[in-house]
């Protein structure tokens, strides 16, 4: 047990993570990460039909959004304040439009979504990230229904 812990601890020390303390704020970088890779994963589940994966994702993505959302600031920039305000309501309805089983309704709700995700990084002058669809998919993982 104690070399699986110990494995944990220096993997995530290699990879560039870290293990936040009870009181710490997550990092913003490393959370967007997650979320631009939670996003694309429901943008190929959506892509391909696939509403129970899409649902995963949308629920991993919420939780990320929450994460940001407990980020004071970012340099001078209220990122949780901006991000509860923007994407949370955002995530919900597309978690309500994934809940229809309407795909198209989905799709359409998770461009908003992204639009969302632009909105913040132009309000915060981060606007030369921008977000956007791709239909690319670099993970070991197929995304049809099974």
């Amino acid at each position: 047990m104690k070399k699986w812990i110990v494995g944990l601890c220096v993997g995530t020390v290699m990879s560039g993570s870290s293990l936040l303390q009870a009181n710490e704020s997550p990092d913003l970088i490393a959370v967007m990460g997650d979320m631009q890779r939670f996003a694309h994963k429901l943008q190929l589940s959506l892509d391909a039909s696939n509403l129970t994966l899409a649902d995963f994702y949308a629920h991993e993505l919420e939780a990320a959004v929450k994460q940001v959302s407990d980020i004071e600031s970012y340099g001078d920039y209220p990122v949780g304040r901006l991000s509860a305000s923007t994407l949370k309501p955002l995530v919900l309805k597309l978690e309500t439009a994934i809940d229809s089983g309407d795909v198209s309704r989905a799709s359409t709700a998770f461009d908003k979504l992204i639009d969302g995700c632009n909105s913040c990084h132009e309000l915060t002058e981060h606007g030369y990230i921008h977000v956007q669809r791709s239909s690319a998919n670099p993970y070991m993982q197929s995304f049809a229904p099974r």
